[in-house]
């Protein structure tokens, strides 16, 4: 049996986390509610100068939080070239930007997902004070070895 502290603190290399945070993929960002709860949402998102930007509306729960808190979380779940899943999570300081640096981090996030033109609103980026990485792919071979079928296949079908 594999030691659990393998298997949970296995690493991805900074390539394969760069290769992530580079794809066109939805991040969940988190911000804080006035309860102390946290609010969850999907965005499409940017990743340049070790910050990460996402675009909303003014009246979003998320970007309100984030202008009234200044605190937001961000995680990223992809697949790198190597073939390892990986997750990618950042927590920092939030800031909403409006204007022209708004409408330039968008026109720089819009080209990597969306047709020129389709939305508009403001951006808010994140700092992350801290950054987690993981991948599961140790974790995945572990319960490969322990499975008598192929892992793929012991997953109930999506449709019930």
């Amino acid at each position: 049996m594999a030691d659990p502290r393998q298997v949970y603190r296995a690493r991805p290399t900074e390539e394969e986390i760069a290769e992530v945070l580079a794809s066109r993929l939805v991040a969940t960002v988190g911000t804080l509610n006035e309860d102390g709860s946290i609010h969850l949402a999907y965005v499409i998102f940017l990743h340049e100068e070790g910050r990460m930007w996402f675009e909303t509306s003014s009246l979003t729960r998320k970007a309100r939080n984030a202008e009234r808190r200044r605190w937001a979380s961000m995680l990223v779940q992809g697949r790198a070239s190597t073939g390892r899943s990986l997750m990618v999570a950042g927590e920092g300081t939030a800031r909403v930007l409006r204007g022209p640096e708004a409408h330039d981090r968008n026109h720089r996030l819009r080209a990597k997902y969306i047709k020129p033109g389709a939305l508009d609103g403001v951006a808010v980026e994140v700092t992350p004070a801290r950054w987690r990485s993981w991948t599961g792919s140790v974790l995945h071979e572990h319960t490969q070895q322990e499975l008598e079928v192929a892992y793929a296949d012991a997953w109930l079908p999506d449709d019930g």
